[in-house]
């Protein structure tokens, strides 16, 4: 029987009316569990010991639980790169988990999509723990066919001058639920999320992102940037909440978004929570449609304004996919980009 529930709480809330609070998503009777980690070395892990809060939240939490589905250890190759390659066929739901021990690096690449014919809906959790000194890369590329539905969920932990580094793209389907929770935990510590979207067509896209400073001097930035167009939708929740010890601590957030028509809904929530005093905390927003007069000079070069916005869409992803670390996973992100407009 299929089971609602609420993912990509706001802590704390804000004034309901904005609808803005939360997102209900209906999660189906069965998920297969097991099929992205094919070929993939991995081990069962106990589920109290990878209790890492997401983006997402509990309620998503007791949802694998009811389905059995299991959080598995990805062993990794040094630095080599982890691929996560899935064409969805039906209801799907994994628990990845990655472990950087002190001074490791890990690059990890996920790519999600499906056939337009495909009726589904695919949860992926990811959880990452970096200890002192390491560093792990992940690179998300989400482009499903209108039928499947995403449920996007990331967990992390950062220990003492560990980094971690979110790169995403967000492209295609129809609705797509992202959610992002960052503790930076030892001193030193540092995250980056950058995310890149286009959503038309009706298009929608619900995220919850966060980043927890818990220790002296540590550093975290979220960024996003998209276009919106045609009906489209797209909320952003963007948290830097600094904890009381985390001192000299710095943490910022920015949009920068463009609405290509009037019929775009984009809903846009920073939220900056301190109980700490020394620290700088910020957040800025750029929203509205293109400037008129960069239209007219691309159009004035003979490019027609349908050209015109797919050249400021695909700036947009590659704004995002530019900043992924690994060289391999950058390349085969730039590709699928290059190959979405390859014909416009």
């Amino acid at each position: 029987m299929a089971e609602q529930i609420k993912i990509n709480s706001l802590v704390p809330p804000t004034w309901n009316r904005l609808k803005v609070n939360d997102v209900s998503v209906e999660m189906p009777a069965g998920f297969a569990s097991g099929t992205l980690t094919e070929g993939v070395n991995t081990e069962v892990v106990n589920a109290a010991d990878w209790n890492l809060e997401t983006g997402c939240g509990e309620e998503l939490t007791k949802a694998f639980e009811n389905c059995g589905t299991k959080p598995v250890l990805v062993k990794t190759d040094g630095d080599k790169l982890i691929s996560f390659k899935k064409v969805y066929t039906e209801n799907a739901s994994d628990i990845l988990c990655f472990e950087a021990k002190d001074g490791e690096t890990i690059n990890i690449l996920t790519d999600a999509t499906s056939d337009e014919s495909t009726d589904a809906t695919a949860v992926l959790r990811i959880l990452i723990k970096a200890g002192k000194g390491a560093k792990v890369n992940l690179a998300q590329v989400v482009r499903p066919g209108k039928g499947l539905k995403v449920i996007n969920d990331i967990g992390t932990q950062a220990d003492e001058k560990a980094q971690i580094n979110i790169i995403q793209v967000f492209d295609g389907g129809t609705d797509i639920y992202a959610g992002c929770r960052t503790e930076l935990k030892g001193k030193d510590a540092a995250s980056e999320n950058r995310v890149g979207l286009v959503r038309t067509n009706g298009q929608t896209l619900d995220m919850n992102y966060i980043m927890k400073h818990l220790a002296p001097k540590t550093k975290a930035e979220i960024n996003v940037s998209g276009a919106l167009s045609k009906n489209a939708q797209k909320t952003f929740r963007g948290t830097i909440d600094f904890v009381r010890g985390c001192a000299e601590s710095d943490g910022a957030e920015s949009e920068n978004m463009l609405l290509l028509d009037d019929t775009v809904v984009n809903k846009t929530v920073p939220l900056i929570l301190c109980t700490e005093e020394n620290v700088a905390g910020s957040h800025g927003a750029t929203i509205g449609k293109p400037a008129e007069d960069m239209l007219f000079y691309m159009m004035s070069r003979g490019i027609t304004k349908e050209k015109a916005i797919k050249i400021l869409e695909r700036a947009a992803l590659e704004a995002a996919a530019n900043h992924i670390e690994d060289d391999e996973a950058k390349q085969y992100v730039l590709d699928i980009i290059a190959e979405k407009y390859a014909n416009d």
